[in-house]
């Protein structure tokens, strides 16, 4: 076998395994996972009281603990402002720090966390998300009393 044909089987392989690795990075249906990574506590350090709650409702309380600035921006429309709530971050972790079990109980709640979370895994604007809480949200009740997002990043 000559040179040219031992440098061809090598660029073949190369060729080969760069395309296999290429491959080995993407979704089952061939295209890129664009879920963008959000920060979330680690369930280790959430409350005992939550340890008996679906795993819907502690990865709200995981996500909220994790994401204060954020849902401090996102209001609530369960009707909690009248319990002195002011977004929906208070549905979760009182102001100061102490653990806020409303959220347990209440699916609108653990809803828009919810939906912001996932908003935020789609790389969607504080200004976006808000104004889709704002849209879906706003039939239930009276929203808690939260300023505007603070920018639109």
């Amino acid at each position: 076998m000559g040179k040219h044909a031992v440098r061809y089987i090598l660029l073949v392989v190369l060729l080969l395994s760069s395309t296999l690795a290429a491959a080995g990075c993407s979704s089952q249906n061939g295209e890129m996972n664009d879920a963008m990574a959000v920060a979330m506590a680690d369930p280790a350090t959430l409350s005992a009281a939550l340890a008996a709650e679906p795993q819907r409702v502690t990865e709200a309380y995981r996500f909220a603990a994790a994401n204060a600035e954020i849902l401090a921006q996102m209001p609530c429309y369960c009707g909690c402002g009248e319990m002195g709530h002011t977004s929906n971050y208070s549905c979760f972790w009182q102001t100061d720090g102490g653990l806020e079990l409303h959220a347990t109980g209440c699916g609108i709640c653990v809803d828009i966390a919810q939906d912001t979370l996932q908003a935020l895994r789609q790389g969607r604007s504080l200004y976006d998300i808000r104004a889709q809480i704002d849209a879906d949200y706003s039939r239930f009740g009276p929203s808690t009393d939260t300023p505007p997002v603070s920018a639109n990043p």
